[in-house]
């Protein structure tokens, strides 16, 4: 067997593995803070006041 050669090789896919699941960390970061931002408030949640509402 040559052993330089799968030693290469498997540092590569480890890298590979790794650059992949750091990748796909940070996209799903940015795919929740996408939903978060897209998220309508009810009004309640934005301090909106009915008018109709006596202030007594």
């Amino acid at each position: 067997m040559n052993w330089p050669v799968l030693i290469i090789v498997g540092i590569a896919v480890i890298a590979l593995l790794v650059f992949l699941i750091r990748k796909n960390q940070k996209d799903e970061q940015e795919f929740e803070q996408q939903l978060n931002n897209d998220f309508h408030k009810t009004k309640d949640e934005e301090g909106d006041v009915e008018t109709d509402k006596s202030l007594r």
